[in-house]
């Protein structure tokens, strides 16, 4: 996790507001190694214990108990890699590693090869000892420009898939990274000579003294913050009404308190846009008077005829309406036209055309006026000649004779015909119809616009609707019109009339009305005059309630400042600290100790574990026993100082919660080679626990730490790394080194460069020559680690001083496997050393040397079962491997 101010740095941010808080126990919590589950119990303790009110958590104090020291619960995490570097030391750009996600991760590289430059990385952004921001720096290439920005992704998988976490220098600890714990040498001195002595910090039972810090801190930041923080505040935060009176608005505002909720506040300032307008018709009624009253009878008149005229035109001008109006007409015009057609065919033979049209048929009624009322007002007409009597034509007054009067007959019995006194009536009703229209006398009445005007000052929707109402009826009344007189059809617009509107604005006027009349009551007018001033305080109020809210936290933070002036004691809590350590750790830690020291062989030393704790801390640390000194790098050799560090390194991992990744950098520098063999022994029995990963420079311990890991049956991941001239944390595709390589491995190389080879021979036998000469050579070299590792079972190995006598049990060399490994050994020099140019020694084809291959692969299984044979074959012998 990446190191941050310790607690005594807290006052140097005491100049912030609340933004502070968060940041100094974000910082707090990390500094001290918390896990995710304790950082959130810290938080809600401190939170608690300074009485802030925050609305997303509400602070609840609980109870420490035993499952709060086992560091909580959290999602583990997987190490995957650290991907994308950019600028760090001489690592080369978008340098990356990956690393096993179970088990053991070996990273080999020689000095210089970019090793470090990783590790500072991930030290940087995990959890380590290391708190100096000096010690954590990390550089960009010193000898380069130093101009680009440092930045590396460390990939990490918490169940979901891989998800990349960006680091910076200086950038905030992700959470989830401090699972990861950082070993280095620079660490490592630490844990010896950490301010003259080494410390364990204990995980879960540190959190009861890291309160009590923050409780000291508090209460002299409380008590310095109050006055500022909320008195001259409390002060900008009142509400003035003017003038000072006892409506609900005013009452409301001296009794609000911290516990005044927001629904409170919310319902005591609600001001609608109903409350406005009545406040502005209220002050109206006020300062109106009589002339009001008399222009409001007007307004209310007017309105309610509007109304009528609304109902009158959603009548007579409706689609509907017009559409009988068309209707009409079409069927007078049809009516007459079937009489027409009935009459041609009844005088085709008249001497004159036209019989039965419009203008005859005015003729023939204009002669039949004349006659009744002049000419003949005694006879119906038409009159025609009998034996007693002549008669003549009203018209060109000649006598009638027998065909003139035959055809008057005729003439006669077409106009009393049903056809055409059905079509008499049907243009009789378009004549009714038109007479019937509608009258709107207020729409077209000069004043319209003035009244409009009025409307408008109540109702701007109900104004304009309105207008656009007139403009309607009068396009409507001209569209009935026309459609009567036989014009086509348009089309016209939606018609809406706004009856419904317009009559509840006759409602409210008639109320406004009879508000006017009140107000020139005394009574009634003390009742207006006190409902204005509540609506006016009531809109005051509404305009300042965020100075209530802000009054009322106000009023909430100088209780708690109060309150938590009073909880920052801190006698209870470093006692029940101390109960619970001695209970539930103590005999925990020293045991773990003693542990380790034991496993790599420091338990004579003199350096003991206590437990130390006072009012804000709570260590173990370790005590070198000794008057003479406290500074125990004076005492101890420097392996003996990188063995204890390492003890006190595992102790913290072991006592942990969780199994978090380890990353353990040159563990077993100084150290000799045995010690060095019980360190890879250790670290392969932790790999068994969780990820693991290593960084070395020593070959020797490298095969050492891959061995360890063999027998605890984890096949460990090996990562080469090197630099050239250019860069470094170049990783080499080929993976580790071949003398780094244990017989199984080996095999699995050579098997792979096997494969194109039988390609090569088909095109190249020049370039396949070479290249299966250097595959018999590496098969040389296998069977010379078959020796070491399988034949000697790892007795005596090169480079290490270290001789495995207990494992003499298990050699054996039967004859036959004695003959097949000199048969094998003899053909890998023959084919990998320079033979003649005779040509004497043919070159083995592929299939040849797959077979050699296979033949050293099945020397390597017989050794095993003639290794578990001799072993059986020892009864007697109790020594286990």
């Amino acid at each position: 996790m990446m190191a941050s101010e310790p607690i005594d740095d807290i006052v140097a941010w005491s100049n912030s507001q609340a933004p502070w808080r968060q940041d100094c126990l974000r910082r707090l919590a990390i500094a001290n190694d918390l896990s995710e589950s304790d950082r959130t119990e810290l938080l809600c303790m401190i939170k608690h214990a300074a009485g802030f009110r925050l609305a997303e958590t509400p602070a609840t104090s609980k109870p420490f108990t035993k499952a709060h020291f086992s560091g909580g619960s959290h999602t583990p995490i997987v190490l995957k890699g650290i991907a994308n570097i950019a600028g760090v030391n001489r690592l080369v750009s978008n340098a990356s590693l990956d690393f096993c996600p179970k088990a053991l991760t070996v990273v080999y590289g020689r000095n210089g090869s970019g090793k470090s430059g990783f590790v500072r990385i991930l030290r940087t952004a995990c959890r380590t000892r290391i708190e100096s921001a000096a010690t954590l720096k990390v550089l960009a290439d010193v000898y380069g420009d130093g101009k680009g920005a440092l930045s590396a992704d460390i990939i990490i998988d918490a169940g979901a898939g891989d998800v990349p976490i960006t680091w910076t220098p200086g950038m905030t600890a992700a959470p989830q990274l401090g699972q990861i714990a950082v070993f280095d040498t620079a660490s490592a001195q630490l844990y010896v000579d950490g301010g003259n002595k080494i410390r364990y910090l204990p995980f879960g039972l540190a959190l009861p003294h890291r309160l009590n810090a923050v409780c000291l801190s508090f209460k002299a930041l409380l008590e310095a913050e109050q006055q500022t923080a909320v008195g001259t505040k409390l002060s900008l935060a009142t509400v003035a009404f003017l003038p000072v009176r006892e409506t609900a608005a005013q009452k409301f505002n001296r009794s609000v308190t911290k516990t005044t909720s927001d629904a409170a506040i919310e319902k005591a300032s609600a001001f609608t846009d109903v409350d406005n307008a009545r406040l502005s018709e209220v002050t109206g009624i006020l300062s109106a008077g009589s002339t009001a009253a008399a222009d409001m009878t007007n307004l209310v008149s007017w309105v309610d005829a509007m109304a009528i005229e609304c109902v009158a035109a959603e009548a007579g001008l409706s689609d509907e309406a017009l559409a009988a109006a068309a209707c009409l007409k079409g069927a007078a015009v049809s009516a007459r036209e079937t009489a027409r057609l009935t009459a041609g065919a009844l005088f085709d033979d008249e001497p004159l055309a036209g019989v039965s049209s419009e203008s005859w048929r005015k003729l023939w009624r204009a002669a039949r006026d004349y006659s009744v009322a002049e000419a003949y007002p005694d006879e119906a007409f038409p009159v025609l000649p009998t034996d007693a009597s002549d008669a003549a034509c009203v018209l060109c007054q000649q006598p009638l004779l027998a065909d003139g009067a035959a055809r008057m007959e005729r003439f006669q019995a077409y106009m009393d015909d049903t056809l055409d006194t059905a079509a008499t009536q049907a243009e009789q009703a378009v004549v009714d119809a038109i007479a019937a229209f509608p009258v709107f006398k207020y729409l077209n009445a000069d004043d319209f616009a003035e009244r409009i005007e009025q409307i408008r000052s109540r109702d701007t929707a109900l104004a304009d609707s309105l207008a656009t109402f007139r403009q309607s009826v009068t396009a409507r009344n001209a569209e009935a019109i026309a459609r009567l007189a036989g014009t086509p059809e348009s089309d016209l617009p939606v018609f809406v009339p706004p009856t419904e509107a317009v009559k509840a604005l006759a409602i409210k006027l008639a109320d406004e009305k009879a508000e006017l009349i009140k107000a020139s009551d005394a009574d009634e007018r003390l009742k207006l005059e006190t409902e204005k001033a509540e609506l006016e305080d009531s809109k005051i109020l509404n305009a300042n309630a965020a100075k209530l809210i802000t009054r009322r936290d106000l009023m909430v933070t100088d209780a708690a400042y109060a309150k938590a002036l009073t909880l920052v004691a801190t006698s209870g809590i470093t006692k029940r600290a101390n109960e619970l350590l001695d209970t539930h750790l103590t005999s925990a830690v020293v045991s773990q100790f003693d542990a380790e020291r034991e496993r790599f062989e420091i338990k004579h030393l003199k350096v003991g574990l206590a437990r130390k704790s006072g009012q804000t801390k709570a260590e173990f640390e370790v005590n070198p026993q000794t008057a003479l000194t406290k500074i125990t790098s004076q005492i101890l050799s420097e392996g003996e100082q990188r063995a204890l560090a390492l003890a006190a390194f595992l102790t913290e991992v072991a006592l942990t919660d969780g199994t978090g990744p380890i990353i353990v950098d040159d563990p077993v520098s100084s150290l000799d080679r045995e010690r060095s063999a019980k360190v890879a022994d250790r670290i392969a029995e932790e790999a068994g626990k969780r990820q693991v990963v290593v960084f070395t420079h020593d070959m020797v311990f490298f095969n050492e730490l891959c061995r360890a890991a063999d027998e605890a049956g984890i096949d460990p991941v090996t990562v080469a790394l090197f630099s050239d001239l250019n860069a470094s944390g170049k990783v080499d595709p080929a993976g580790m080194g071949w003398k780094g390589l244990n017989v199984a491995k080996r095999i699995g190389i050579i098997k792979s460069r096997l494969a194109p080879m039988t390609k090569l021979y088909a095109t190249s036998p020049a370039d396949y020559e070479y290249q299966i000469k250097g595959l018999y050579g590496r098969l040389r070299d296998t069977y010379e680690r078959v020796v070491e590792e399988v034949i000697f079972c790892d007795i005596v190995r090169r480079g290490s001083d270290v001789v495995q006598t207990q494992m003499l049990r298990f050699v054996t060399l039967p004859d036959s496997l004695a003959i097949q490994f000199h048969e094998g050994m003899s053909r890998a020099n023959t084919h990998s050393h320079d033979n003649p140019a005779s040509d004497t020694v043919p070159v083995p084809k592929p299939e040849e040397f797959q077979t050699h291959l296979a033949e050293l692969e099945k020397l390597v299984a017989n050794f095993k079962i003639a290794k578990e044979q001799a072993e059986a074959a020892r009864p007697q012998m109790k020594l286990k491997k």
